[in-house]
């Protein structure tokens, strides 16, 4: 036992490297997506990209630059967070820039999109393919100003920063109708929106929470001629660089709903449709020829709808319009599809159905997983009326599955009903499955992005032979197995790179997942690269292989390959020690670290880490460069002059250096959050303050505005003062030259000079700020003065 304590003991200490690195985390794309048969700039955003970084876009009919590059990165420090959310942990991802291309003839729908560097792989980014004229948002700071749009348009924004609210105007006609549809929590952004419609005096006409999910729609019928605005913001009034959306405005015929939600593949459907701009009468199109979930754009008069999900299966159909209780139910045969909708709080549907003794079925509902909000059960009863099988979904599941065994010959119906009996209406329709079992499997898998740490070679113990320590990663694989099949599958991995292994290789009988643990053995080469994991089972006599995926969503491609990058771990990394300190705000704040460069002798670029312990409200810092060698820095932030005073400021630095292997650089970088490692300030009153002589401002194009100022200098500060007008890169024709105070005065004025025309738009105050500067770095103080524009 001492042993093995030992060798458990060596292995975690072994691992514990990487909780110094940084694997990149991608966070956004922006825009979300495109028109067909354009090509669009994107920034990407994400953590630890450094300069450069590989990225897919996955799925048919688009391409993408294979390589990001760092760009200025946009952001916006918002209004102030109030105590305790400052105190919460943040992220800054850095924008880096690339290109997508998306082909005319461009499925519409989502890609999936992943990255890596020579640290690890990443996914979870969105992309998506549009069939209508596309905008996208010019962000400016401040306060909403509405954007006119016209109609039919996709607008791809973001609410950025925290309590932002993006406006749309559009002009309408009295009677006309638009609906309004967000696209947010199905890109994977964190954005719960909100939408609202607001009228030409102001007035809140219409809005919306949730609809898809988390996602908004809404409906809005003009009352008269006139400019309207669409408002979007978060539930939460949260937002940040990755709270992306794509609203989409249209005038013409809107679906909410098909009945019935699917029907038989290779087939021409009917379908009645409720929405906006909808006939009365069924619709008839013609079904593809493939299974499963399928988006259906209908075509209503010269228009085409948006698109709405339908499951299309092989089995005859069956319609059942209105509610109907055993005495009515019509009798069935399985195989067979059963299309039906609670049309009122409390109802129940009854097919009745044949079996012999011991005869197996399985009954499968489709309805939350085709849009429909029936959170439905199925009950089985015997011809005296008494149940004898009950299946409702359970954890994740959206639907139950119920696999019924007749306990003796005779006929049984089946009930489908709601879990609460106060729910029913037109759109708690559904497809019930009903037929013998098909003995089969299906693999997925939980990630398509693994990064696989290759951990450094270490000296063998002679004595104890102990192997050098192994980086490992984890994939979870499930099995769902159906139609009674239960026997063991044997798995196998193709693409594995030189030097990684993968085990176990089986799935037990009647296992339903297992572990795969990828290693990586000291000496593999650091790359990237796409592995398939096929499994293959005898199933009724016969060998089927099946591929592993990454379950799909509606309109999205199944992800057949998951990206494994063997990545390399920082050898070096930050050592500090706990340091808490008053500081002024609008100072510079400074911090000595040493650091443990484990070998590694190159020289390190600082800067603050892309990862925060907390919010950093505000704080800045440069981009220094510790020269090879060297084992110690100390590293300045600068505390904005804004802060609250009692504030406790905390901020983390990154290490990034360049390590050659093979003829191949790669990029590292090491992070440490723990507080020892924290630039500690607790914020006190500034040494230098700055007073406007007014508040407030008239703009006149042509026009120049003296405005006084006043700097005071506390106790030991000595020296002249800057003040300069911060200009924004959105006001347009307004500029001021910077003056001197001199270091025997405290008064001077500064000269706003306005051009001709057009100004503004002043939709946020201006900032003045002071500098003095001293040996220890600059004193900074700010005032903010309105400007109203004099139309």
């Amino acid at each position: 036992m001492p042993h093995r304590l030992a060798i458990a003991l060596g292995l975690l200490l072994a691992f514990r490297a990487p909780l110094h690195a940084g694997p990149p985390v991608a966070s956004y794309v922006f825009p979300a997506g495109a028109q067909r048969g354009q090509t669009v700039k994107v920034r990407v955003g994400g953590l630890f990209l450094h300069n450069a970084c590989n990225w897919e876009l996955l799925g048919p009919g688009v391409s993408a630059s294979k390589q990001l590059k760092r760009a200025p990165t946009l952001w916006f420090e918002g209004p102030l967070l109030p105590l305790p959310d400052s105190q919460r942990q943040e992220d800054y991802p850095q924008d880096m820039e690339g290109e997508v291309t998306v082909r005319a003839d461009a499925t519409p729908g989502l890609r999936r999109a992943r990255l890596w560097t020579s640290e690890g792989a990443s996914s979870g980014l969105g992309f998506m393919v549009g069939e209508l004229p596309e905008i996208v948002e010019n962000e400016v700071d401040g306060p909403p100003r509405a954007v006119d749009v016209k109609l039919p348009v996709t607008i791809n924004g973001r609410i950025f920063p925290r309590e932002n609210v993006d406006a749309w105007a559009v002009a309408l006609r009295k009677g006309q109708t638009i609906s309004a549809e967000v696209h947010a929590a199905r890109l994977g952004s964190p954005l719960d929106s909100r939408l609202e419609v607001r009228g030409p005096d102001g007035r809140l006409l219409a809005e919306n929470d949730d609809r898809f999910g988390t996602d908004s729609l809404l409906h809005f019928t003009a009352p008269a001629d006139g400019k309207y605005q669409v408002r979007i913001h978060d539930t939460d009034r949260r937002g940040g660089p990755n709270y992306v959306y794509r609203l989409t405005l249209t005038a013409g015929p809107y679906v909410e709903r098909a009945f019935p939600l699917g029907a038989r593949r290779g087939t021409k459907g009917r379908f009645h449709l409720s929405g906006p701009g909808t006939p009365r009468e069924p619709v008839e199109v013609a079904l593809p020829a493939t299974a499963g979930a399928h988006l259906q754009r209908f075509p209503i008069g010269a228009d085409r709808s948006n698109a709405v999900l339908l499951d299309l299966d092989d089995l005859p159909e069956h319609l059942n319009a209105e509610p109907k209780g055993p005495a009515e139910a019509s009798l069935v045969t399985a195989p067979a599809m059963l299309n039906g909708r609670i049309a009122t709080p409390g109802d129940g549907d009854c097919w009745k159905f044949g079996a012999r003794r011991g005869e197996v079925l399985v009954l499968d509902l489709r309805a939350r997983s085709l849009g429909s909000p029936l959170l439905g059960v199925l009950e089985v009863s015997d011809a005296a009326g008494k149940v004898v099988a009950r299946a409702e979904a359970a954890g994740t599941q959206l639907d139950p599955t119920l696999t019924f065994t007749a306990p003796a010959e005779g006929t049984y119906c089946v009930a489908v009903r709601d879990r609460f009996r106060t729910r029913g209406g037109p759109a708690f329709a559904y497809r019930l499955r009903l037929a013998p079992p098909a003995p089969g499997f299906r693999l997925h898998f939980a990630q398509d992005a693994l990064t696989l740490p290759r951990l450094a070679d270490q000296p063998k113990n002679a004595k104890a032979k102990k192997p050098a320590p192994r980086g490992q990663v984890r994939l979870r694989v499930t099995a769902q197995r159906e139609g009674g099949f239960n026997g063991a599958i044997r798995l196998t991995i193709e693409g594995l790179p030189k030097g990684v292994e993968v085990a176990p290789l089986i799935l037990a009988p009647g296992q339903a997942a297992v572990d795969l643990t990828f290693t990586a053995a000291p000496d593999a080469p650091i790359r990237a690269v796409r592995v398939t994991i096929r499994g293959t089972a005898l199933v009724a006599g016969r060998e089927v292989a099946q591929t592993a995926t990454l379950p799909a969503a509606p309109g999205v491609a199944a992800t057949d390959s998951a990206l494994l990058a063997v990545a390399l771990v920082a050898p070096f990394k930050v050592v500090g020690s706990y340091d808490l300190r008053l500081a002024p705000r609008g100072s510079r704040f400074r911090k000595k670290y040493k650091i443990d460069r484990g070998g590694f002798t190159g020289p390190l670029e600082v800067r603050l880490a892309d990862r925060q312990a907390r919010h950093l409200q505000g704080v800045t810092g440069p981009v220094l460069t510790v020269p090879a060698g060297a084992s110690e820095l100390e590293y300045p932030v600068d505390l904005p002059p804004w802060m609250e005073t009692g504030r406790t400021s905390r901020a983390c630095i990154m290490l990034v250096g360049t390590i050659k292997e093979g003829g191949v650089e790669h990029v590292v970088s090491a992070t440490s959050t723990e507080q020892k490692d924290q630039m500690i300030a607790v914020v006190e009153t500034g040494r230098l303050g700055l007073e406007a002589g007014a508040t407030s401002l008239s703009a006149k194009p042509g026009a120049s505005v003296r405005l006084a100022v006043t700097v005071r200098r506390s106790k030991g500060l000595v020296g002249p003062v800057k003040v300069e007008l911060v200009q924004s890169g959105h006001v347009r024709g307004l500029r001021a030259e910077p003056i001197v105070v001199p270091a025997d005065r405290s008064e001077g004025s500064l000269t706003l000079r306005f051009g001709p025309g057009p100004l503004g738009p002043f939709n946020a105050p201006l900032i003045v700020r002071a500098t003095l500067v001293e040996a220890s770095g600059p004193v900074v103080a700010e005032v903010k003065v309105e400007v109203v524009a004099d139309e």
